[in-house]
């Protein structure tokens, strides 16, 4: 059995000529000649083996036929590590040299039923680097297509398999790569690709999903198992934004951006001063790149969706319009931007000083860890509370809302030490008083946008007129409840730390 780490990149196919000219590549040792790859996979008609997350296929390079059966492999920022076991095929399967009892007893119980599902068809490049002594690294540059069911999807992407090292040098390397490419760690397999095709399977945003902790677990390491569950998101989501139009993907997007931020601030006793004080301001400006998208998406499907209900003289339709159009011009700007070289390289560098984050002296148990932050939070969220009340202005508002909003993600972050029905409808209030102080925050992003729209082109005078009145009576209403809302979750009684 080998055990391969490998890490992909995924690039434009306009980008390859300048990948083959970057000088680490150009300067490469070549493997061999560059090979058309024919590779079928196969499982049974129910795909029991993909339930059990093994791939078989078979592949054709030249004259030469192999068989090859991986298993189960934790891919996270493009970097993965898998059993495989690979042999010459004769036009039969033999799953006799899988030595590993669980995977050959399912493909051997269901080699029967075993079919064709889809193929894989692609041009390799194989090249391969010493970056220094000790270390040996493969680089496949592969660009081909997917085909299931007649359906299609194209391979483009760069492989860094690892010979001899460690995986801090792939990364390091794809890093060097990155910084002056248009590479994008990608987790999915051309396997998973080829069955979600087979399956006729939309791409889906991927939600962060509820962390399960132990309160004896070293806070370092559960902010690791944390961390990567987010960047997961984060590279899963970005290429969601690449591929397709849904917007829900750029909001996961930003959602994974914001939980990085707020980890890096709840575990600061934890971490290096250096990653503290760094990281927060890159992943806020990978956030700010998308905000305008997500901002126009609100304005048209949500602010201006309610007030159509009440459009009887129909001023809307043009806003709308120009809604539409400038939400259409942020998308291709954000598309633009993650086709330029370095694009990637935020998502890799960080994944690399994930990777090396050392231990620091003395830290705290998880359990003090959550009781310090809960304690920090609440009491800057009490008194941002009390500013809101003797101001009411918009500004202490949202700094309202950006404390709750952290004081929430701690919450549901710990939710499983923090048990009890109590503690689940503090949470759920949270959530309440946030989507009222979101709706705020939504129309004071909106109106300033409508207004300069409203003076560059005056036929928008009346429907942002209109728009403004509409929202008006909602605003105020807002505005009477939520800091009564506040006074009842922020109560003392409520918070037993």
């Amino acid at each position: 059995m080998a055990q391969e780490i490998e890490l992909k990149l995924a690039f434009p196919p306009a980008a390859r000529a300048a990948i083959r000219q970057h000088p680490l590549l150009a300067g490469a040792e070549r493997v061999g000649r560059a090979q058309t790859l024919i590779n079928t996979y196969y499982d049974t008609p129910d795909m029991a083996l993909s339930a059990q997350r093994v791939a078989l296929r078979t592949r054709k390079a030249g004259r030469l036929w192999l068989q090859t059966v991986k298993c189960a492999a934790e891919s996270v920022g493009g970097l993965s590590s898998r059993p495989e076991w690979e042999q010459a095929f004769h036009g039969h399967f033999d799953f006799s040299a899988v030595d590993a009892e669980q995977p050959r007893h399912l493909l051997e119980k269901h080699a029967a039923q075993i079919v064709p599902l889809f193929t894989t068809n692609f041009r390799r490049e194989t090249l391969s680097l010493s970056p220094r002594d000790g270390v040996r690294i493969l680089i496949m540059i592969d660009t081909g297509e997917i085909v299931a069911n007649g359906r299609s999807e194209p391979i483009s992407e760069l492989e860094l398999e690892l010979e001899t090292g460690s995986a801090d040098d792939l990364l390091a390397l794809a890093c060097e790569l990155a910084a002056s490419l248009p590479l994008l760690p990608y987790d999915p397999s051309k396997a998973a690709r080829g069955y979600r095709l087979f399956r006729n399977e939309a791409l889906c945003p991927v939600r962060a999903s509820a962390p399960v902790l132990d309160p004896h677990t070293p806070a370092l390491q559960a902010f690791h198992g944390l961390a990567w569950q987010t960047l997961a998101c984060w590279t899963a989501n970005l290429h969601g934004v690449l591929h397709t139009d849904d917007p829900e993907f750029i909001h996961q997007l930003r959602l994974a951006l914001r939980r990085l931020r707020s980890l890096i601030r709840i575990f600061a006793p934890v971490l290096p001063a250096d990653f503290v004080r760094d990281w927060p301001p890159v992943l806020a400006r990978q956030a700010a790149e998308l905000a305008c998208v997500r901002d126009l998406t609100v304005l048209r499907d949500e602010l201006l969706g309610s007030a159509r209900e009440g459009d009887s003289d129909q001023r809307l339709p043009a806003l709308l319009a120009r809604t539409e159009a400038e939400a259409a011009a942020a998308r291709v700007g954000i598309m633009v931007h993650l086709a330029a070289p370095g694009s990637g390289l935020p998502l890799l560098n960080l994944s690399r000083a994930l990777r090396n984050l050392p231990q620091v002296a003395n830290p705290p148990t998880l359990p003090e860890l959550i009781r310090q932050t809960r304690q920090t939070l609440l009491k800057q969220t009490r008194q941002r509370f009390r500013h809101a009340r003797e101001t009411r202005t918009p500004d202490a508002l949202h700094a309202l809302r950006i404390a709750i909003k952290r004081l929430r993600h701690v919450e549901e972050t710990f939710a499983a030490l923090v048990p009890g029905k109590a503690h689940q409808r503090t949470r759920s209030a949270l959530g309440k008083v946030l989507t009222d102080l979101g709706r705020l925050n939504d129309l004071a992003i909106a109106l300033p946008r409508l207004n300069a729209w409203a003076a560059e082109d005056r036929s928008l005078a009346e429907a942002v007129a209109f728009f403004s009145g509409w929202h008006a009576a909602t605003s105020l209403k807002l505005r009477r409840r939520i800091l009564p809302r506040c006074v009842r979750l922020l109560d003392k009684k409520v918070w037993r730390l």
